[in-house]
């Protein structure tokens, strides 16, 4: 995955956890962000 479709997989789940503040899968979806982020510091 290149940088920039990271950057908008990262924003689109950031977008989904503020249209969606008490999801149960809120946790699921800040630790996919996390994973995204780490992925993105190593390129």
């Amino acid at each position: 995955m290149e940088a920039n479709q990271i950057n908008e997989k990262i924003q689109e789940l950031e977008n989904w956890l503020i249209e969606n503040p008490n999801s149960p899968e809120r946790n699921l979806i800040e630790s996919d962000i996390k994973k995204l982020q780490t992925l993105l510091n190593k390129k």
